[in-house]
């Protein structure tokens, strides 16, 4: 509804872009953070969700580059070292996504996402330990998440 009131704002395109990720819907999500750009060329957020939309939709080198331009100028940002650790896992340059990883879970403890990949890239390091660590983290950010739903769901009455 907000888009449809204000479909030139900036803020409104990145946060239905962040929800369409979040969500899963990549290719939805990409018009939208693209069009934000074009408003707001310089916003790190919107240039991060796009390097994830992107790197949802099988296109890892555009991704790469743009969450790279993020870390240039803010290399803690969860969401760009989360693109990156994707990116380098399906390069199997697990060292460096282990690396990208820990940077996202560092700025993001409660990315179950982040958690999860660093746990495949510690097991593929041969890091048993680290690699239990963060898939236990992963499933407790994931049964908080669920809690945080329910809660929102009893509070609003909504299923």
């Amino acid at each position: 509804q907000a888009q449809r009131l204000e479909p030139d704002r900036a803020l409104t395109l990145v946060a239905l872009g962040l929800a369409l990720n979040g969500r899963k819907l990549y290719s939805d999500a990409e018009p939208h953070l693209r069009r934000s750009l074009e408003l707001q060329p310089g916003n790190i957020d919107a240039i991060a969700a796009l390097a994830e939309a992107l790197e949802g939709t099988s296109n890892p080198q555009e991704a790469a580059t743009l969450a790279k331009r993020v870390l240039a100028s803010s290399d803690a940002h969860a969401t760009a070292n989360l693109v990156l650790g994707l990116v380098l896992m399906k390069q199997e340059q697990y060292a460096e996504a282990r690396d990208a990883l820990l940077k996202a879970v560092t700025a993001d403890p409660a990315s179950s996402r982040a958690h999860y990949q660093l746990s495949l890239a510690y097991a593929r390091l041969g890091d048993r330990a680290s690699s239990e660590k963060h898939l236990e983290l992963y499933r407790l950010n994931l049964r908080e998440m669920e809690e945080r739903a329910k809660s929102v769901r009893s509070r609003t009455g909504s299923s």
